[in-house]
């Protein structure tokens, strides 16, 4: 298990836009993406609006492991669905 710290931004409530520390295990991350004012993670138990870039996030999780990328940057792959597969006949 790895832990990391985040500065979350209240989005509701009489605290809206103030912030406060938070730490998420990151093996219990669904996904995260951009937003408004940094970035959203979203989790089983809901989303953490923080203050992080999204590729700060991203750095984080592909050095998480201690391995190389296991995030693909997107021009890597997004490339590749334009390639249609061919059926093995015509290989």
């Amino acid at each position: 298990m790895m832990y990391a710290e985040f500065t979350e931004v209240i989005r509701g409530g009489i605290e809206q836009g103030t912030t406060r520390k938070v730490v998420i295990n990151l093996d219990k991350v669904i996904s995260f993406r951009t937003s408004d004012r940094g970035s959203v993670i979203e989790t089983r138990r809901g989303d953490f609006y923080v203050e992080q870039t999204y590729n700060q996030l991203k750095k984080l999780f592909n050095n998480k492991n201690g391995i190389a990328p296991v995030l693909l940057p997107a021009e890597t792959w997004i490339e590749n669905i334009s390639n249609p597969v061919k059926p093995e006949d015509q290989l």
